[in-house]
């Protein structure tokens, strides 16, 4: 007799293992930007008088700065003659008190100063009023570094000075000093919130 042969079973196909875990790709390296170096100038405030007691009190003073005589003095706010706070520095006529010249200054790690402060002439209309900036190297001569004559100032009004650019390399006892040059005394110059920077 014939002996039927069976079919063999089909096998299901089984798929083959994963060999290992698959590694996820690396995320390439992000570039880092390189900063353009900063080329800003970068003044330190070496002072500053803004003529008021530094406990907080609002009392006025010229803290340290050196007071002349009768033609300079520290006032109180009054009549809006003060740029901020409570006092200013008034200076009036063209004598010899008309200065008030700072403390000295500590540049010795610096080459270069800087001045701004706030100023509002009054009465300086004539061609010949104007006020000056000087400034000494060696705590005794002072040379003249800038003058704000009638013609470039505004009369009643605060506006900003600036001078900068002030050389003090390798100088020794430094000071400035504001003098007004008015033709009498109602020929004044408030003067307020004064900044000394270095670098």
């Amino acid at each position: 007799p014939t002996v039927a042969h069976s079919a063999s079973p089909t096998g299901t196909s089984t798929a083959s293992p994963t060999k290992g875990p698959t590694n996820s790709p690396t995320d390439s390296p992000t570039d880092v930007p390189t900063l353009a170096p900063n080329t800003e100038t970068v003044w330190e405030t070496i002072g500053f008088n803004g003529f008021e007691k530094e406990d907080g009190s609002g009392e006025c003073d010229l803290n340290d700065w050196v007071d002349p005589g009768a033609d300079a003095k520290v006032i109180e706010n009054r009549w809006n003659n003060v740029h901020s706070g409570n006092c200013a520095l008034r200076l009036q006529d063209d004598s010899r008190t008309s200065t008030a010249t700072s403390e000295t200054l500590p540049v010795a790690n610096f080459d270069t100063l800087k001045v701004t402060f706030w100023y509002k002439p009054r009465r300086m209309t004539a061609s010949s009023e104007e006020f000056h900036l000087y400034i000494s190297k060696d705590g005794g001569n002072f040379a003249l570094e800038h003058t704000w004559s009638s013609a470039e100032i505004t009369d009643g009004i605060y506006q900003q000075g600036i001078v900068d650019n002030i050389d003090v390399t390798n100088a020794s006892d430094v000071r400035i000093r504001f003098m007004c040059n008015g033709d009498s005394n109602q020929d004044r110059v408030f003067i307020d919130d004064v900044a000394m920077e270095a670098m």
